[in-house]
């Protein structure tokens, strides 16, 4: 909440950009208080295993931005609901997103949502005032 992230080396990042660097990776976060006590130590399942990854590339099949054709191999996993904000690592709560998409959930207000356990997207109001659902179909069989 505060928007500062500290690495282990010192250096301050703002907490927007670690956690788009962290969403696939296997940092456990830790919430420190005023006097640098721990607060709170994360949850160990942050990455996606290769079973919840092999199941991600079955139903997404590459990048599910709509309109994108990027494969599988240059997508990550992102987490639907945020796993810092308490979402689980699971197929229910993930989609496969290549890098300029993924980056693109976590700085604009485009929003991701699973509908019947399809990532669906939401474009900003600006774009689409309506906020149409969209999906990717490029990808689909």
């Amino acid at each position: 909440q505060v928007g500062e992230a500290m690495l282990d080396t010192g250096q301050h990042l703002p907490a927007d950009q670690l956690r788009r660097l962290a969403c696939d990776t296997g940092i456990i976060p830790a919430v420190l208080g005023g006097e640098g006590q721990p607060l709170d130590i994360g949850r160990k399942t942050r990455t996606f295993p290769a079973r919840i990854r092999r199941a991600l590339v079955l139903r997404d099949r590459g990048c599910a931005f709509p309109g994108c054709d990027r494969p599988p191999r240059h997508c990550d996993g992102h987490h639907v609901r945020h796993w810092a904000d308490g979402g689980d690592t699971s197929v229910d709560n993930a989609v496969l997103l290549c890098r300029a998409h993924h980056t693109l959930i976590h700085q604009s207000k485009w929003e991701v949502k699973m509908a019947n356990g399809i990532p669906t997207f939401y474009p900003p109001a600006w774009l689409d005032p309506q906020r149409t659902p969209r999906r990717n179909l490029i990808n689909t069989a």
